[in-house]
């Protein structure tokens, strides 16, 4: 080989080397994206966690104490259902309130429907007074989350039921 030749590989070799140099910046800028996005989602529904979880404090606050629950059955209800019927409710709400953070992991990609699904087990749709109180109650959460809740509480009615 002569000299020019060499120059001509040499140049070459390092035209691949800045190619391969800028794929790997742009595979690793790409990677990072992803990871911030994914902390950023963590981040969004370990916030939501935590506000869920104060709610169920000030629930289980009422559940556990029942003049507490007395007092304040009379401020949040219009008539006085009395401290075992707002307890109730109160121990509804934390059921519910757990379907909805479940919900609101499922839209941000953090469990599929199989996992969702199985977390919304406990949420009492499947007894009617579970479903008196979700109809009372609905409007208190997401508009995606009363959909889909919806559409279960369809699939468990016997078809031509509905409405009668």
């Amino acid at each position: 080989m002569n000299r020019q030749q060499w120059k001509d590989l040499i140049e070459a070799m390092g035209f691949i080397a800045v190619i391969a140099s800028l794929v790997f910046v742009g595979v690793e800028t790409r990677n990072s994206a992803k990871q911030s996005e994914l902390t950023a989602q963590a981040l969004e529904i370990s916030a939501y966690r935590e506000l869920m979880a104060n709610i169920d404090d000030l629930n289980m606050l009422l559940l556990e104490n029942p003049a507490m629950a007395n007092v304040l059955s009379d401020i949040w209800t219009l008539e006085s259902a009395g401290p075992e019927t707002f307890q109730a409710e109160r121990a509804m709400f934390i059921l519910f309130r757990h379907g909805d953070l479940a919900y609101f992991m499922y839209e941000r990609g953090a469990i599929n429907e199989d996992r969702l699904r199985s977390a919304l087990r406990p949420v009492p749709i499947y007894s009617e007074q579970g479903r008196d109180f979700w109809d009372a109650q609905k409007h208190n959460f997401t508009r995606g989350y009363r959909n889909y809740i919806d559409r279960l509480i369809e699939e468990l009615e016997p078809a031509g039921s509905v409405g009668n």
